[in-house]
């Protein structure tokens, strides 16, 4: 991503398996962050669906200092430009969890977005950062 690219701050979103502890989760942050030249201080919020705002989501939102948003299914499946195919359709039959959800806050505090840079890490953690 160029500097351009995140004038207007990019977005998270994290989807996790169960037993997922938060010091995992944000070690992918901070790695996929490294891995695409992002600095925390331009990221502008977590996403995730409603189901998945655990207490160790909430508390890696507290560590980082960064707002959690979250959102229904509905909203999730509303969302017509997910790129990439999701286990959680047939584990939970919505679109995705990291994608959509970092899609529905760039849109939502942005007005639009830009990219989307997708990656999963362990098999447990999938992470999307939409700027």
């Amino acid at each position: 991503m160029t500097k351009k690219d995140n004038d207007r701050g990019v977005y998270i979103g994290i989807g996790f398996h169960l037993g997922v502890e938060s010091a995992e989760i944000e070690r992918a942050i901070c790695r996929f962050l490294e891995e695409l030249g992002i600095e925390l201080r331009e990221v502008k919020g977590l996403c995730t669906v409603d189901f998945r705002k655990t207490e160790q989501l909430e508390k890696v939102s507290s560590l980082l200092k960064k707002p959690l948003f979250s959102f229904s299914p509905d909203e999730i499946n509303s969302v017509v430009d997910v790129q990439s195919k999701s286990a959680a359709m047939d584990a939970f039959n919505i679109k995705g969890v990291a994608e959509p959800c970092a899609i529905l806050c760039a849109k939502r505090n942005n007005g639009g977005y830009k990219t989307v840079k997708r990656k999963s890490f362990d098999r447990k953690i999938t992470l999307a950062v939409v700027s």
